[in-house]
């Protein structure tokens, strides 16, 4: 990866911090004690720089090698365990802990602030999607309706008959564009019932039964007994699932198997979705639940966010594992 050069000016402003207090500490008489305590204090300026340029690995790296230049002038200084020793140890460890509180608190506003521009920019997208769909809606609605009414009319034989098929085939995924556009733009309303989670889980593998026998992949349930039930919508998570399944049985290659497995765990119960495909990539898996990112030729990129959308309003969590042999594992846990 290429460092930028205002990096470079930043590392190196750290570098000469660092530098020219470990000469002040040891180019000073050791018997100037309040000069060797200010000094000591000036380390914690380039943890904290570090810490808000480089989040916690450079507040830590930085910490480290400061550590490293000031145990030789404890060992130079050292007193048999007298104040100013027990100081300097206490140093060394507010040092450390700086670097941990800075690069902790540093990591955290990043974070949220990505997430407040993820969501600004969702909005944005959000509002833009519901335009878009609302006026291909009808359009589709209309040509596909026609296109049927004179395919149904005209003779086996006949060669436009192939052509308006195909026709009614891409009306039909622009009409599935158009509605997956539609959720994901839509404010999300739950409607939570007590819903029995086995049944849920059992209807979503039979809504993805047709898409595996087409690309013969073998569907396996794998529940723990007595799963219970949750208070949820119903419909939505069974929507959330059947997409994963979709999503698990167009990665996986043809023979292959897909397993819907749910389990009770300490954090609540655990359903995983298991493919058999490639993988994902490592930078891949944070654009997978991005709007319009995808890798299939024939994807929206709406799948997976739709479910993220479903996962988070419910409140759970969802991350995606390497499975151990070959494949992912999409897993969402219900706290």
């Amino acid at each position: 990866m290429k460092i930028s050069g205002s990096t470079w000016l930043k590392i190196f402003l750290l570098f000469a911090m660092i530098s020219g207090i470990s000469l002040l500490h040891y180019g000073t008489e050791q018997n100037w004690l309040r000069y060797h305590a200010f000094f000591g204090e000036l380390y914690f300026l380039p943890i904290v720089l570090a810490g808000l340029w480089f989040n916690l690995e450079g507040a830590l790296i930085t910490s480290a090698v400061i550590t490293l230049c000031y145990i030789p002038f404890m060992i130079w200084t050292w007193e048999n365990f007298s104040s100013a020793d027990i100081d300097r140890m206490v140093s060394v460890a507010l040092y450390n802990g700086l670097a941990v509180l800075v690069g902790m608190l540093k990591r955290r506003e990043t974070a949220a602030q990505e997430k407040l521009v993820q969501a600004e920019g969702l909005v944005a997208v959000g509002r833009s999607l519901a335009a878009v769909a609302h006026d291909l809606k009808a359009p589709l609605v209309v040509i596909g309706g026609l296109t049927r009414r004179v395919w149904q009319k005209l003779t086996d034989g006949d060669p436009a008959r192939e052509k308006l098929a195909i026709v009614m085939r891409e009306t039909s995924r622009m009409e599935n564009m158009t509605r997956d556009m539609l959720d994901f733009s839509r404010p999300l309303t739950l409607h939570r019932t007590s819903v029995d989670l086995d049944t849920t889980l059992r209807n979503s593998l039979a809504l993805a039964g047709e898409a595996a026998r087409k690309r013969k992949i073998t569907l396996a349930y794998e529940p723990e007994q007595e799963l219970p039930e949750i208070m949820m919508d119903g419909a939505r998570v069974e929507q959330a699932l059947v997409n994963l399944l979709l999503n698990a049985i167009q990665a996986s290659p043809g023979g292959g198997t897909v397993t819907l497995r749910a389990r009770r765990s300490p954090d609540g119960v655990i359903v995983d979705v298991i493919d058999c495909g490639c993988g994902i990539p490592a930078e891949q898996r944070r654009k997978v639940f991005d709007p319009f990112f995808t890798t299939k030729k024939e994807g929206t990129g709406l799948g997976l966010p739709i479910v993220r959308k479903i996962i988070e309003a419910h409140g759970w969590s969802m991350h995606i594992l390497d499975k151990a042999d070959r494949g992912t594992i999409f897993r969402i846990v219900i706290s």
